[in-house]
């Protein structure tokens, strides 16, 4: 059986700057991270983006080999309400499918610290920036 190599370091957070605020709806927000190292074929980052304003949960979590990840619109807030969003990148390996085809991923090292941006949609024409 294969060996596994070492657990990677933590990733290290790039942009948006902790605490950046976003207030326009046709803002394209992309996550950037330095890479841990060379990723090998089964291994990913799993990208954890999270809502905590909205108070249901709502979270997104995608896997990419990339070291970047645009936040999709459809994860916009849809009122006018700043949401402070969180995220956090964790590198992975893929350890099997799951019976839906899908790839089943375990942690392959620590998680990076987490951020948080706030995403504002603003209403009216104030053009104001809350403070967040």
């Amino acid at each position: 059986t294969a060996t596994n190599p070492p657990p990677y370091t933590p990733p290290n957070l790039l942009l948006p700057a902790d605490g950046a605020a976003f207030t326009a709806a046709s803002d394209t927000i992309t996550l950037q991270w330095a890479a841990v190292g060379t990723l090998r074929q089964n291994e990913a980052y799993r990208v954890t983006i999270e809502d905590i304003t909205e108070g249901k949960g709502r979270k997104l979590i995608d896997y990419v080999t990339d070291t970047k990840f645009n936040v999709p619109a459809s994860f916009r807030p849809n009122d006018t309400v700043p949401h402070i969003i969180r995220w956090f990148i964790v590198p992975v390996r893929q350890t099997g499918t799951a019976p839906d085809g899908q790839p089943i991923y375990e942690p392959a090292g620590q998680a990076s610290q987490w951020r948080d941006f706030t995403w504002w949609i603003a209403g009216g024409s104030s053009g104001t920036t809350p403070t967040p």
